[in-house]
């Protein structure tokens, strides 16, 4: 009835969850982040030039 769960099985699981997180994490920033920095940068990059 009762499962041993080892300390493999729980690195595993942390391992899983962390990677999500960071994949999320990564996706939200090369998708929002970086066009909005590219964005704003041709603003200033046209100011100086003026």
């Amino acid at each position: 009835m009762f499962l041993y769960l080892g300390p493999g099985l729980g690195g595993g699981i942390i391992a899983v969850i962390t990677g999500i997180f960071l994949t999320f994490f990564a996706f939200l920033v090369a998708v929002f982040w970086l066009p909005i920095k590219r964005f704003f940068g041709l603003f200033k990059s046209k100011s100086n030039k003026e």
